[in-house]
Parts: structure tokens; sequence; C-alpha cells
């Protein structure tokens, strides 16, 4: 007779119930990581890069491995831009600063519409600082849709800035394709308001995909290198975004810095003024 020792314990039997709680858990965590996979491979195909998770990277903004922040000397013009990513803007505070100016995102793509651009809009024009909208360019996506998307959500009015075309992500297309695109959106919101858009795009993207296709229009270019400066080949540059880690009393967080190359009166001169006025 075997000792107490020695006896087999009888095996709890594991119902089936048990059995489905301990191995639910691992198609689940399968499924989540397979979608969460597939929607960063669709965005980095729509958005062309912009999963680098900055809007601008440290190489294509800066040919630089620094950030460092600096401000411009010699510009009596400032400004700033602004997007969802600022919700609350105490625009009393931040025109004492001696804000100027400042462009707000209206649009992206060929659907979407940036939920704040009608408060920012409406406070900025309040707080009497010059203010132009943005739509942010996506090359594989319809260019006529895109500029419709525009024309449909910002309605000019007399004074305000022109209309601003960002361009900085390529989807995966062409410089040829792109260009064309580029140029279609131009045109359209051109002949709508009778007045040239301004680009705006960061150093690199320039240099490597834009310049010298659209000299005639304003260029506002991103580039935050100081050692290189502001300088750029074959074209004068109208506003120049010195920073994107810039501070302000009024808006939380770090947001866009701008200097226009120019007097007030040069920018008054660039403002929308309607010719039934």
């Amino acid at each position: 007779m075997p000792s107490p020792s020695t006896r087999k314990r009888p095996q709890k039997k594991v119902s089936r119930k048990q059995e489905a709680t301990s191995t639910w858990w691992k198609p689940l965590s399968l499924g989540i990581l397979g979608f969460f996979v597939l929607c960063l491979a669709i965005e980095y195909f729509k958005e062309g890069g912009r999963l680098a998770f900055l809007r601008h990277t440290v190489e294509e903004a800066t040919q630089t491995n620094t950030l460092t922040a600096f401000n411009p000397a010699g510009y009596e013009v400032t400004g700033l831009d602004i997007s969802h990513h600022q919700r609350q803007v105490d625009w009393k505070k931040v025109k004492a600063q001696n804000i100027k100016f400042t462009f707000i995102k209206a649009t992206e793509g060929i659907t979407h519409q940036d939920r704040y651009f009608v408060r920012h809009w409406r406070q900025a024009k309040k707080h009497d600082l010059l203010r132009g909208a943005y739509h942010f360019f996506l090359p594989a996506r319809d260019a006529e849709e895109q500029a419709r998307n525009f024309l449909n959500k910002v309605k000019l009015e007399a004074g305000d800035l022109p209309p601003v075309l960002d361009v900085e992500v390529t989807n995966h297309q062409s410089d040829e394709e792109i260009r064309a695109g580029v140029q279609l959106w131009l045109d359209m919101v051109e002949e709508e308001y009778d007045l040239k858009p301004i680009i705006y795009t960061n150093y690199a993207f320039y240099e490597k995909h834009l310049a010298g296709h659209f000299d005639d229009y304003p260029l506002w270019i991103a580039h935050y290198n100081p050692k290189k400066s502001h300088l750029l080949a074959n074209q004068k540059w109208v506003f120049w975004q010195h920073t994107e880690r810039g501070r302000l009393e009024g808006v939380k967080g770090n947001l866009d810095l701008n200097v226009f190359n120019g007097t007030m009166e040069d920018l008054y001169n660039m403002c929308y003024e309607p010719e039934n006025l």
C-alpha cells in the first residue's frame, strides 16, 4: 500500500468556462496588435511620412542635428500659426506681446476641417490681428477636391491675409505629381479671390521638390537652423517660421512663431481687398 506521500492526488478538472477564460485574451491581443499595425500602415501611406511624429523632423526642417531655438533679430512684424493643437488662446495677451498676425489651420485633404478654426478665426478678427487660413495638402488626394474643401470652409473678408497651401509631405507621389496638384490648388484658389496664395513648406522639402517651380508665389518657409539662418537659393521668402518651440503668454505649450520680411505697411498691402468694396 503506497504511503501518503506517494499517493497521487486527484487532478482538478478544468471546466470549459475556465479554459475559455484562460485563452480568450491571446487572440484578442493579436487582433488588437494587428489592427494597430494596419492603422499605422494606412496612415503612413496616406500621409507620406508624417509618422515621424513631429510635423517637421530635425532633418527635414533644419538640416542639422539640433533644434536650438533662437529669436531672429531685425524684424519688426511678428506672428504665430495655430491649429487644433492650441485649443484655447487668450488673444488679448497674445496681442500684447507684439504679435501682429496669425495663420490658422482650416482644412486638410478632401474632407477634414479643423474643429477649432471657426473659433480662432473669429477671435483673431475680434482682437484686430491680421489673420490668414491654411490648408494642409495631401498630394495623393484629388487637388481639385482639396481646393473645394478649403473654399467651402474659408470665406475671406477685406483685410485678411492671402490663403496658404501647406506642402510638406509627398504621399509617395513623384515630384511631377506633387507640383501638378499644387498648381491646380493654387489656380483654383487664386481664381476665387483674385489673390496669389502663399506656399508654406520647410527648407529641405522646398529645395528637394519645389525650388524653381513656384517662384511667382509668396513663400513662407520653416527653417530652424541658426547657422544657416533663413537663406534660400534663388528665392526670397516673405514669412519665416523660425521655431516650433516658441512660448507666448496666453497659449499653453509650444507653438510656431514667425516673422514677416517687411514692414506693417507691406503686410497690409498683401491683404485681400474685394473688388466690390
